[in-house]
């Protein structure tokens, strides 16, 4: 105890000693905490989203007109199978990809809900669960605009 005594009187004379550490001391966190808001920030924007759409309906042009309406995705390629989908994830041209199987707007009209299948790159997690997130609350604002109450996505 006697020791850290010692210690603490040596670095407080230290700071006292010479008043530009006493400035740093109390100027950086202040700076920091005025510059690291603007600097750290978890919104990511340009996503890259792969479409596969077995069904082309008006239903499934109005969901993806409103996935890359938001600013936050951008449509890396429209394909016409899942496999071709994967191989832009794997050349790292797509992050995510939404595949809409066939009868979606019919399965909408009638049951009130359909499946969506959702696939993630995991590589970048932060903007892999974000990208997801903003994915799935862009789905559930579209079911509450078209009046589809039902939701079924399986991941």
């Amino acid at each position: 105890m006697r020791t850290l005594r010692f210690l603490l009187q040596k670095e407080f004379k230290q700071i006292f000693r010479d008043p530009s550490i006493l400035r740093l001391i109390f100027i950086m966190p202040v700076i920091q905490l005025l510059v690291l808001p603007w600097a750290a920030d978890y919104e990511i924007k340009n996503i890259k989203l792969a479409v596969v759409d077995h069904d082309h309906s008006s239903y499934s042009r109005q969901l993806i007109n409103k996935i890359s309406s938001t600013g936050y995705f951008q449509l890396a390629g429209y394909e016409a199978s899942y496999d071709q989908a994967l191989q832009l994830v794997e050349k790292d041209k797509a992050d995510l990809v939404m595949e809409i199987p066939q009868g979606f707007e019919k399965q909408l009209i009638r049951e009130d809900k359909s499946g969506l299948f959702l696939a993630i790159n995991a590589i970048n997690g932060t903007k892999a669960s974000l990208g997801g997130a903003y994915l799935q609350s862009i789905i559930r604002d579209f079911n509450r605009r078209s009046g589809w109450t039902g939701s079924s996505y399986p991941a």
